[in-house]
């Protein structure tokens, strides 16, 4: 939410959540408006995910699904300290096409002694 108008700016959801495991998974990230985009809004938001599943919920390690073209999502999630694991090649049908996905995740020590939770 921006702290000033307080509208909604965008959306993100830790789901999938395993306590014996202690995983879960980043499942919607979304800036609503385009024209906020490319503003490290989106990086603020995942830093603040991360946060709450590492630090408050006590996870061990948290992944997420991007489609492969999403260039400015994937750097985005690297930025913040996600590692690319695999390509799901051709996983999602659109139309007639097929798109690729990329699994990506982060673990708790990496989100610790990286010191990601600044820019």
């Amino acid at each position: 939410m921006d702290k000033a108008s307080h509208a909604a700016i965008g959306h993100i959801e830790l789901g999938n959540i395993n306590p014996r495991n202690r995983s879960a998974g980043i499942m919607h990230a979304l800036i609503g408006d385009p024209a906020l985009r490319g503003q490290g809004i989106g990086a603020q938001m995942i830093r603040r995910v991360l946060e709450i599943g590492f630090d408050e919920l006590g996870l061990h390690r948290i992944d997420l699904r991007v489609f492969d073209f999403n260039r400015a999502a994937i750097a985005c999630y690297e930025k913040v300290g996600f590692v690319r694991e695999g390509l799901y090649r051709e996983v999602t049908r659109i139309n007639d096409e097929y798109w690729s996905i990329y699994v990506m995740s982060i673990l708790e020590w990496e989100w610790q002694s990286r010191g990601l939770r600044k820019d």
